[in-house]
């Protein structure tokens, strides 16, 4: 095998396209790596947002320089980052070109170096960093190829034991993070990263025979080519019920995955209690369940035609910038729902973008919205936790306006915090006021379970529901009224509360809010209730206490 001692800007934009591609193929197996059996997995979808929106900027390069294709690299990911993982995943590309710095071609050792300076940055970046994360395998990664790899001038080979390092890393991440290790998944995050890694390796390893024109090839094309590749037509799940004894069944579960990698790919296998559900791509749906019917009976199955699904509608019409009056203040909102939007609208949201749970809006779907309102200073409401980070990189992208990002974490604080703007007094008052309000407020949201799990030692079964707190998970359970009342009696001083805001959402119908508002009515006399349509998804119920 002939040796590669340097890559230049030609390859690694290669390279890079590689790794989009490669994230396409396996997005549907990480978005399925959700800690939480809630139906909003989407850290797949976040991270290749992130690098599309590069392969855009790479199409647009005249010359395969390797700084300019850094530069191309490191705004494109910023620009399409969405949630977290995305947003970790831009500063990780950030810090790999500050450690290239400026060279015309790396070496093995530079590329050591980039990922140390990209463990830098990506720590940097965030607050509190989480252990077992995509930042835990940038940081064990850099510190393998720094301490095993310095000897080593073949980029084929360097990438390949990179590679192989990246994979242990990411099965060790459950023991960094107890969450990972109850719910029987590695981290999604660092999963994804080392589909990126293994896309940069299979380019520089030359193995794009059947895409030779994959150096040419548009972003479009790269998706294309992408789902074309997907060589199982079915994402086939199932769960099984078993009873066998706890070390037979572990070592069947082996014998299962190593039976599916004959047949499939994105193999996902959970184990909790007796329950064992399974992910799989495969043309042969009929032939996985037999497999899996093997450990003990058929609970649940879903079958999906992926070829059908991944036809993409990406349609998307601009709106018409009509001239508006200049202003002081401005808001963007992040909303998941349509009736959620219309309530954002009616109480002053100049920008209304659509996103929350499984759908995060980009750095750049929130610098576009800022830059249509004819306002100085403009206040963005996420909304969402995984949202806050990449709205405050837009910050750094705004320069004739001031960005004021209020750090709301639901959809109910959002909507506290507009309903305590005061257009009269100034920009620090208006942060303060509305800071208050989304501290006095109580978010209570209501979902279902998509999986059997285990999270602090609380057993949940699949179809439960599910009862969030303030973000925590503080109730499970089949009967929806009876774990809501539970919940609100267990609450602190709920006596002092006077308002009870119920936004419900697509799967409910109104007539099902009023029951609930009515029982919760029936309970506590001093609260007076509000309903209103959400239609947000995957989420039944956003609640307000205040």
């Amino acid at each position: 095998m002939e040796k590669v001692n340097r890559i230049d800007g030609k390859t690694f934009k290669l390279a890079f396209k590689k790794a989009t591609e490669n994230l396409v193929v396996h997005k549907d197996e990480i978005n399925e790596l959700n800690v939480f059996p809630v139906p909003d997995g989407d850290t797949g979808s976040n991270m290749l947002a992130a690098m599309i929106e590069a392969c855009k900027n790479l199409d647009s390069l005249k010359y395969d320089y390797l700084p300019s294709v850094m530069e191309a690299i490191v705004k494109g990911t910023l620009m399409g980052a969405r949630g977290n993982s995305g947003v970790i995943l831009s500063q990780i590309f950030r810090g790999f070109a500050i450690g290239i710095d400026g060279k015309l071609e790396i070496t093995p050792q530079d590329f050591s170096n980039a990922l140390e300076a990209a463990r830098k940055i990506a720590y940097g970046a965030v607050i509190k960093p989480v252990e077992g994360t995509i930042l835990t395998l940038i940081r064990l990664l850099s510190n393998y190829a720094q301490r095993n790899l310095k000897n080593i001038t073949d980029f084929k080979k360097y990438m390949e034991d990179l590679c192989r390092a990246a994979d242990r890393i990411v099965q060790m991440t459950p023991m960094f993070l107890p969450k990972l290790k109850q719910s029987g998944v590695v981290d999604a995050g660092a999963k994804g990263f080392y589909y990126i890694l293994e896309g940069f390796k299979d380019a520089i390893l030359g193995n794009v025979e059947l895409r030779a024109k994959l150096t040419e090839a548009t972003t479009e094309e790269i998706v294309r080519i992408a789902e074309e590749e997907i060589t199982f037509t079915y994402c086939t799940e199932f769960m099984i019920s078993s009873q066998l004894p706890e070390n037979v069944l572990v070592k069947k579960i082996e014998e299962l995955k190593s039976g599916l990698s004959e047949i499939g790919d994105s193999i996902v296998v959970v184990h909790t209690d007796n329950f064992v559900r399974v992910h799989v791509h495969t043309n042969h749906p009929g032939e996985a369940i037999e497999k899996g019917l093997e450990l003990g009976e058929l609970v649940k199955s879903k079958i999906d035609n992926m070829k059908v699904q991944h036809q993409e509608v990406i349609l998307k019409q601009e709106q018409e910038n009509q001239q508006k009056e200049p202003k002081k203040y401005g808001f963007v909102f992040v909303s998941p729902g349509d009736g959620i939007s219309e309530i954002a609208r009616s109480l002053g949201a100049d920008e209304v973008i659509l996103g929350g749970q499984t759908m995060n809006p980009s750095t750049m779907d929130i610098k576009n919205a800022i830059e249509k309102i004819p306002a100085s200073t403009i206040f963005v409401l996420p909304n969402n936790s995984n949202i806050i980070l990449a709205a405050k990189q837009v910050k750094e992208l705004i320069e004739d306006k001031e960005v004021e990002v209020i750090e709301s974490k639901t959809i109910q604080q959002g909507i506290a915090a507009l309903l305590a703007f005061n257009n009269d007094v100034s920009k620090e008052e208006n942060v303060e006021d509305m800071k208050e309000a989304i501290h006095n407020v109580r978010s209570i949201s209501v979902t279902y379970a998509v999986r059997d799990s285990n999270y602090n030692s609380t057993k949940i079964e699949e179809g439960d529901y599910l009862i969030f707190l303030d973000g925590e998970l503080v109730k499970n359970g089949k009967d929806l009224k009876e774990s809501l009342l539970e919940v609100l009696e267990n609450l602190d001083n709920i006596d002092d509360y006077e308002l009870f805001t119920v936004y419900y959402g697509e799967d409910v119908t109104e007539e099902q809010a009023k029951e609930l508002a009515k029982s919760v009515e029936e309970k506590f006399d001093n609260l007076e209730i509000e309903i209103y349509r959400g239609g947000q998804p995957h989420y039944y119920y956003f609640i307000s206490l205040e």
